[in-house]
Protein backbone atom coordinates (compact mmCIF):
# COMPACT_ATOMS: atom_id res chain seq x y z
CA UNK A 1 0.00 0.00 0.00
CA UNK A 2 1.35 3.22 -0.90
CA UNK A 3 2.38 5.58 1.45
CA UNK A 4 -0.09 8.75 2.55
CA UNK A 5 1.63 12.25 2.46
CA UNK A 6 0.49 14.85 4.66
CA UNK A 7 0.27 18.24 2.94
CA UNK A 8 2.97 19.80 4.66
CA UNK A 9 5.16 16.04 3.39
CA UNK A 10 3.90 17.00 -0.07
CA UNK A 11 5.59 20.18 -0.12
CA UNK A 12 8.81 19.61 1.31
CA UNK A 13 8.80 16.65 -1.30
CA UNK A 14 7.77 18.91 -3.89
CA UNK A 15 10.60 21.56 -2.96
CA UNK A 16 13.17 19.14 -2.22
CA UNK A 17 12.47 17.45 -5.90
CA UNK A 18 13.09 21.23 -7.46
CA UNK A 19 16.48 22.01 -5.18
CA UNK A 20 18.17 18.59 -6.17
CA UNK A 21 16.81 18.63 -9.75
CA UNK A 22 18.30 22.43 -9.76
CA UNK A 23 21.65 20.78 -8.56
CA UNK A 24 21.57 18.08 -11.11
CA UNK A 25 20.58 20.38 -13.87
CA UNK A 26 23.67 22.66 -13.14
CA UNK A 27 26.37 19.82 -12.85
CA UNK A 28 25.04 17.40 -15.35
CA UNK A 29 22.18 18.84 -17.45
CA UNK A 30 19.28 16.76 -18.31
CA UNK A 31 20.69 14.15 -20.85
CA UNK A 32 22.73 12.80 -17.80
CA UNK A 33 19.93 13.12 -14.88
CA UNK A 34 17.83 10.22 -14.10
CA UNK A 35 15.03 10.10 -12.08
CA UNK A 36 16.95 7.56 -9.70
CA UNK A 37 19.61 10.04 -8.86
CA UNK A 38 16.61 12.59 -7.71
CA UNK A 39 15.15 10.37 -5.53
CA UNK A 40 18.18 8.75 -4.30
CA UNK A 41 18.95 12.58 -3.84
CA UNK A 42 16.01 13.55 -2.24
CA UNK A 43 15.37 9.78 -0.47
CA UNK A 44 12.32 8.58 -1.42
CA UNK A 45 10.96 6.18 -3.47
CA UNK A 46 11.07 6.16 -7.00
CA UNK A 47 6.99 5.23 -7.26
CA UNK A 48 6.48 8.57 -4.95
CA UNK A 49 8.47 10.66 -7.69
CA UNK A 50 5.71 9.82 -10.30
CA UNK A 51 3.24 11.15 -7.60
CA UNK A 52 4.47 14.45 -8.19
CA UNK A 53 6.08 14.49 -11.87
CA UNK A 54 5.35 12.39 -14.88
CA UNK A 55 8.77 12.53 -16.23
CA UNK A 56 11.72 14.27 -15.27
CA UNK A 57 10.85 16.47 -18.44
CA UNK A 58 7.99 17.23 -16.15
CA UNK A 59 10.08 18.19 -13.26
CA UNK A 60 12.74 20.22 -15.29
CA UNK A 61 9.80 22.16 -16.93
CA UNK A 62 8.39 23.12 -13.19
CA UNK A 63 11.59 24.57 -12.66
CA UNK A 64 12.01 26.45 -15.45
CA UNK A 65 8.51 28.07 -15.03
CA UNK A 66 9.27 28.07 -11.40
CA UNK A 67 12.37 30.72 -12.28
CA UNK A 68 10.46 32.61 -14.87
CA UNK A 69 8.32 33.47 -12.01
CA UNK A 70 10.81 34.17 -9.40
CA UNK A 71 12.72 36.29 -11.68
CA UNK A 72 9.04 38.47 -12.17
CA UNK A 73 8.51 38.64 -8.65
CA UNK A 74 11.52 38.96 -7.10
CA UNK A 75 13.66 41.04 -9.66
CA UNK A 76 11.19 43.65 -10.50
CA UNK A 77 10.68 44.19 -6.97
CA UNK A 78 14.42 45.16 -6.63
CA UNK A 79 14.21 47.11 -9.88
CA UNK A 80 11.77 49.49 -7.86
CA UNK A 81 13.63 49.23 -4.72
CA UNK A 82 16.95 50.75 -5.92
CA UNK A 83 19.26 53.58 -4.59
CA UNK A 84 18.62 56.21 -6.88
CA UNK A 85 22.10 58.21 -5.60
CA UNK A 86 23.98 54.56 -7.16
CA UNK A 87 21.97 53.39 -9.84
CA UNK A 88 24.69 52.10 -11.45
CA UNK A 89 26.03 50.23 -9.07
CA UNK A 90 22.70 48.93 -7.87
CA UNK A 91 21.54 48.14 -11.24
CA UNK A 92 25.15 46.07 -11.78
CA UNK A 93 23.91 44.13 -8.09
CA UNK A 94 20.72 43.33 -9.35
CA UNK A 95 21.40 42.29 -12.99
CA UNK A 96 24.58 40.11 -11.83
CA UNK A 97 23.00 38.44 -9.23
CA UNK A 98 20.27 37.19 -12.32
CA UNK A 99 23.06 36.28 -14.25
CA UNK A 100 24.01 34.39 -11.17
CA UNK A 101 20.70 32.88 -10.56
CA UNK A 102 20.91 31.62 -13.75
CA UNK A 103 24.10 30.21 -13.72
CA UNK A 104 24.15 28.43 -10.12
CA UNK A 105 20.70 27.18 -10.74
CA UNK A 106 21.31 25.55 -14.14
CA UNK A 107 19.26 27.23 -16.03
CA UNK A 108 21.93 28.36 -18.56
CA UNK A 109 21.90 24.58 -19.80
CA UNK A 110 18.46 25.18 -21.37
CA UNK A 111 20.06 27.98 -23.94
CA UNK A 112 21.89 24.32 -25.46
CA UNK A 113 19.01 23.69 -27.34
CA UNK A 114 19.18 19.92 -27.18
CA UNK A 115 18.51 20.07 -23.54
CA UNK A 116 15.76 22.46 -23.77
CA UNK A 117 14.03 19.72 -26.35
CA UNK A 118 14.88 16.77 -24.29
CA UNK A 119 12.62 18.46 -22.09
CA UNK A 120 10.02 19.63 -23.96
CA UNK A 121 9.67 16.37 -26.26
CA UNK A 122 7.29 14.72 -23.62
CA UNK A 123 4.87 17.84 -22.79
CA UNK A 124 2.37 19.27 -24.39
CA UNK A 125 3.13 21.03 -27.51
CA UNK A 126 1.70 24.25 -26.02
CA UNK A 127 4.10 24.33 -23.28
CA UNK A 128 7.22 25.18 -24.74
CA UNK A 129 5.53 28.58 -26.58
CA UNK A 130 3.67 29.36 -23.09
CA UNK A 131 6.82 29.33 -21.11
CA UNK A 132 8.63 31.24 -24.28
CA UNK A 133 6.30 33.95 -23.88
CA UNK A 134 6.39 34.35 -19.71
CA UNK A 135 10.37 34.72 -20.34
CA UNK A 136 9.52 37.63 -23.17
CA UNK A 137 7.03 39.25 -20.91
CA UNK A 138 9.87 39.38 -17.91
CA UNK A 139 12.64 40.36 -19.96
CA UNK A 140 10.27 43.07 -21.47
CA UNK A 141 9.02 43.68 -17.86
CA UNK A 142 13.05 44.54 -16.78
CA UNK A 143 13.99 46.06 -19.67
CA UNK A 144 11.13 48.58 -19.89
CA UNK A 145 11.99 49.35 -15.98
CA UNK A 146 14.42 52.04 -17.67
CA UNK A 147 11.53 53.95 -20.12
CA UNK A 148 13.65 53.28 -22.95
CA UNK A 149 11.52 54.69 -25.92
CA UNK A 150 13.02 52.65 -28.95
CA UNK A 151 12.60 49.75 -29.42
CA UNK A 152 15.81 48.76 -31.27
CA UNK A 153 17.66 50.08 -28.52
CA UNK A 154 15.31 47.38 -26.07
CA UNK A 155 16.37 44.99 -28.65
CA UNK A 156 19.75 45.65 -28.88
CA UNK A 157 20.07 45.69 -24.67
CA UNK A 158 17.55 42.58 -24.04
CA UNK A 159 20.44 41.51 -26.91
CA UNK A 160 23.70 42.24 -24.85
CA UNK A 161 22.15 40.19 -21.84
CA UNK A 162 21.11 37.49 -23.88
CA UNK A 163 24.99 37.32 -25.06
CA UNK A 164 26.25 37.36 -21.73
CA UNK A 165 23.70 34.66 -20.75
CA UNK A 166 25.38 32.67 -23.56
CA UNK A 167 28.76 33.07 -22.41
CA UNK A 168 27.30 30.96 -19.28
CA UNK A 169 27.72 27.87 -21.52
CA UNK A 170 31.66 28.59 -20.84
CA UNK A 171 31.88 29.94 -17.69
CA UNK A 172 34.02 27.71 -16.42
CA UNK A 173 36.79 28.84 -19.56
CA UNK A 174 37.06 32.01 -18.35
CA UNK A 175 39.25 33.74 -15.82
CA UNK A 176 37.89 35.07 -12.86
CA UNK A 177 34.80 34.60 -14.25
CA UNK A 178 32.85 36.32 -11.31
CA UNK A 179 34.69 39.40 -11.88
CA UNK A 180 34.52 39.23 -15.59
CA UNK A 181 31.00 38.45 -15.82
CA UNK A 182 30.25 41.21 -13.18
CA UNK A 183 32.76 43.79 -15.70
CA UNK A 184 30.70 42.60 -18.55
CA UNK A 185 27.37 43.56 -16.93
CA UNK A 186 28.25 46.57 -15.34
CA UNK A 187 29.22 47.77 -18.91
CA UNK A 188 25.43 46.87 -20.45
CA UNK A 189 24.28 48.86 -17.18
CA UNK A 190 26.38 51.84 -18.12
CA UNK A 191 25.26 51.54 -22.25
CA UNK A 192 21.25 51.35 -20.34
CA UNK A 193 21.76 54.49 -18.24
CA UNK A 194 23.40 56.73 -20.38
Amino acid sequence: MPKIYTVQEKENIRKALRREAGKCLALYGVRKTTVDELVRRVDIPKGTFYLFYDSKEALFFDILTSFADEVENEYLAMLQEIDENHIVTSLTDIFYTLLMKFYNDGIYRFLDKSELELVVRRLPSDALPDLSRKFDEVVNSLFSYFYIDDKEDIKAFEAGYEALLYLLLSAEKLHEKEKALRLLVRGLVLQMVE
